[in-house]
C-alpha cells in the first residue's frame, strides 16, 4: 500500500469516528486511530426553576403575559373594574330589607320591580351621587322614598348595584332570556294605555308574531334603540318606515326634499328622489329646515320610560306569537 493510499484510509477512519461520536457520544467506541478527532459530548441544558404560581410571566398567569391572583376586594369581571367587597357585604342586609321585596335579593328583578342590573339609573350613577338623590326622592307611586338612608349606606348600595350591573354585562351572551323578568299583563296595559303604542303599532299588523321573530334581548334592545347604527365602519340597515326625511325651504321660496343624510346648525344634506345629494348652508333660520322622523315618538318616550315599563313591555311582546 502506498503512503498516499494509507494516509487517505487513516483520514476516512478518523472522520467516521468523529461523526459517530457526535451522533451518540455515550456509546461511541474509543478511538484506536492515532490523531482521531475527539468530539466532546454536548452538555445537557441547565435545569429550569419550577414556576411560581401566580407570578407574572409564569405558567400560572392568565391573559396576555400576566398572571397573579385577582385584586383584593370585590373582584371584577373580565377587564371591568374591581369592587369593594366590604362595602358590598355591608350593603346586602340594607338592600334586601329596603329593596329586595320588589327587585329581588340579587337585584335581577321580580314581577314588582325591574332588573337593577340593567337599570338606566344605575348606568348614569357616579359613586352614589345620582342614585342617592333618586332613592331619597323615590318615584311615587311605584317606588317609595328612602330619606332615612345615610350617605355611607347609599355609597355601599351603589357599590353593590354597580357590581350587579357589571355582572349583567358579563352574563353569557347566549343567555337571551335574561331580560325576561317583567310582567306581561302590565306590559299589555302599558302598550294599550300610557305608552300609546297603538298609535303606530298593532299586534295583528306590523307586530304580528313578533315574539317568534326576536328573542327577548333583541326585543328589549329595539325598544330603547329603535334606530340601531351600523357599527364601526358599517352601514345601518334602515327600514323605509323609520327613514328620516327633510324639507328645505330657501329664502326665494324654492323647496328641496328627500332623505335626510346629515343635519347640524351649519349645514343640512339630503338625497332627493333622483338620487342627487344636495347640501345647503344654514344661517340661523335660513333656509327653513323641517325634519320628519317616524321614530320621534320612540325617542320622546325614552325621557319618561321607566325600567319597569321596559321590562314589562318586553315580557308582553314576547307573548305575541
Amino acid at each position: 500500500m502506498s503512503r498516499t493510499t494509507f494516509a487517505l484510509s487513516l483520514g476516512a477512519a478518523a472522520l467516521f469516528v468523529a461523526i459517530a461520536s457526535a451522533q451518540d457520544p455515550e456509546h461511541a467506541p474509543p478511538s484506536s486511530v492515532a490523531g482521531a478527532i475527539q468530539v466532546p459530548a454536548t452538555p445537557p441544558p441547565p435545569a429550569q426553576p419550577a414556576p411560581v404560581p401566580g407570578q407574572a410571566g409564569q405558567a400560572g398567569g392568565r391573559g396576555r403575559g400576566a398572571g397573579g391572583t385577582p385584586p383584593a376586594g370585590g373582584g371584577g369581571f373580565g377587564r371591568g373594574p374591581a369592587f369593594d367587597a366590604a362595602a358590598i357585604e355591608r350593603a346586602r342586609p340594607v338592600y334586601e330589607a329596603q329593596c329586595g321585596f320588589c327587585h329581588g335579593n340579587d337585584a335581577r328583578g321580580r314581577a314588582g320591580g325591574p332588573d337593577l342590573g340593567r337599570s338606566l339609573v344605575v348606568l348614569s350613577d357616579t359613586k352614589g351621587k345620582e342614585l342617592g338623590a333618586f332613592l331619597r326622592a323615590g318615584r311615587p307611586p311605584a317606588m317609595p322614598a328612602f330619606p332615612g338612608l345615610t350617605d355611607e349606606q347609599i355609597s355601599d348600595i351603589a357599590e353593590f348595584l354597580h357590581q350587579r350591573f357589571e355582572a349583567a354585562k358579563s352574563r353569557n351572551l347566549t343567555d337571551t332570556m335574561a331580560p325576561l323578568v317583567g310582567d306581561a299583563a302590565a306590559g299589555a296595559a302599558y302598550f294599550n294605555g300610557a305608552g300609546k303604542c297603538t298609535t303606530c303599532h298593532s299586534i295583528t299588523g306590523d307586530l304580528a308574531k313578533i315574539g317568534s321573530k326576536y328573542d327577548p334581548a333583541t326585543l328589549q334592545d329595539r325598544l330603547v334603540n329603535p334606530r340601531p347604527g351600523g357599527g364601526r365602519g358599517g352601514q345601518a340597515t334602515t327600514s323605509p318606515r323609520s327613514t328620516r326625511t327633510v324639507t328645505v325651504t330657501l329664502a326665494n321660496g324654492q323647496t328641496a326634499a328627500g332623505r335626510l343624510e346629515f343635519v347640524s346648525e351649519f349645514v343640512v344634506t339630503l338625497v332627493d328622489d333622483s338620487g342627487n345629494r344636495r347640501t345647503f348652508t344654514r344661517n340661523g333660520d335660513v333656509p327653513k329646515v323641517v325634519v320628519t322622523d317616524p321614530l320621534k315618538a320612540h325617542f320622546d318616550m325614552l325621557r319618561t320610560f321607566r325600567d319597569k315599563d321596559m321590562q314589562d313591555l318586553t315580557a308582553y311582546l314576547w307573548t305575541i306569537k
